[in-house]
């Protein structure tokens, strides 16, 4: 029972992490529209670093120019939308197994 528990609480906390992630994610792909605040915050070394540690399948892909002067990142976005499944699945894991 205990170990249920523990894994119960495990993956809540699995879950927390990779939703604070998803908002990070969100937050970047917004900043990153907009070229003015992109350069005001100085996260380009961040940007470089994250695309790096995506997969080659999807870095790059669906890099559009928005209307705002800055680029949408379809590919943060996507890593976004992975990070809140993945979260949503570990909550429902998390619920099944108290």
């Amino acid at each position: 029972m205990e170990a249920r528990k523990a894994g119960a609480v495990v993956l809540n906390i699995l879950a927390f992490v990779l939703r604070l992630c998803g908002i990070a994610m969100c937050l970047i792909v917004i900043a990153l529209c907009f070229s003015g605040i992109a350069a005001k915050l100085n996260i380009v070394g961040l940007v470089v670093d994250l695309s790096r540690t995506i997969p080659g399948a999807i870095a790059g892909y669906g890099v559009i120019a928005s209307p705002f002067g800055g680029v949408f990142r379809f590919d943060f976005a996507l890593v976004a939308a992975i990070c809140f499944v993945l979260d949503y699945a570990c909550t429902r894991a998390s619920r099944a197994l108290r």
